[in-house]
């Protein structure tokens, strides 16, 4: 097992002290590093204009977690920025010059080190793939809805829910004239069947404490389009909790869903303005 306090105390490896949102490090700087998160999370960010003044975040690493690690092979230019998302510390060792070094002197923590680069590579390989699987299916639904009808949206959340690992999905729509209610309009626990359920919320959001459902941990992704024209996406798990890797993915999957909602919502309303005018 990886003990970072060994690291951090040898004098193989440089603390480094972020405040919150500090960079670490932007795109197409260079250096030779390997990074450890001794305390707290980062998120890894991607520059979205030429002007470099907009960024997304891509994804988030946290407490005991390595990267960085391609700089074991080579030295480019990182391809992404890292910030601090609150006030961390980091560990951090030069590849090409010290770890050599640190091998020699510490070789039973440089092969643990070693060990937990190589699980944590396979375990990002294994969410990549089971995310590019489960996109994958998601997006060729999609592409093969001959219409958006509410049938079809159903018949989306059904592909969604065997793409994934989640036993069930519940679908919540915010009502637009009454305040703190929502409508409950499909469960696969009742395929196919158009639900109406009202259902009062606290400040017009739904929470965790609002779901009555025994014997499931649940999770909600809020989906919504332009800031607004908000759903809910309720997904049930049974025996495990949602981790990060089933929180990403889902988020990933599930915006598909959000512009195939929002898109429904349009054709009704030009359906609706045309029915006006006859």
């Amino acid at each position: 097992m990886l003990d970072l306090n060994i690291l951090k105390k040898s004098w193989y490896f440089k603390e480094i002290f972020l405040e919150k949102w500090e960079v670490l490090f932007s795109e197409w700087e260079v250096d030779e590093n390997i990074y450890l998160i001794y305390s707290w999370e980062l998120s890894v960010e991607k520059f979205t204009t030429n002007e470099r003044n907009e960024t997304k975040i891509l994804a988030y690493i946290k407490q005991n977690e390595v990267f960085w690690e391609a700089a074991l092979n080579n030295n480019n230019p990182k391809d992404v920025n890292i910030k601090a998302k609150r006030k961390s510390i980091l560990l951090a060792i030069n590849a090409k010059d010290w770890l050599t070094e640190f091998l020699k002197k510490y070789p039973n923590e440089a092969l643990d080190l070693l060990k937990y680069i190589i699980h944590l590579s396979n375990v990002r390989l294994s969410e990549s793939n089971y995310l590019i699987t489960a996109s994958y299916k998601v997006s060729n639904e999609i592409i093969w809805l001959n219409e958006i009808t509410i049938k079809n949206i159903f018949k989306l959340i059904e592909v969604l829910k065997n793409s994934i690992w989640v036993a069930e999905i519940l679908y919540y729509e915010v009502n637009p004239v009454m305040h703190n209610y929502i409508t409950h309009r499909y469960d696969t626990r009742q395929k196919w069947k158009l639900l109406n359920e009202v259902k009062e919320i606290t400040n017009n959001k739904l929470d965790l404490l609002d779901l009555t459902i025994n014997h499931y941990y649940k999770f909600i992704q809020k989906l919504s389009i332009w800031n607004n024209d908000i759903w809910y996406l309720v997904f049930l798990k049974k025996g495990k909790i949602f981790n990060d890797s089933d929180k990403k993915i889902i988020t990933t999957t599930s915006t598909s869903i959000a512009w195939l909602i929002k898109q429904k919502q349009l054709l009704d309303e030009e359906r609706d303005k045309k029915y006006m005018k006859e």
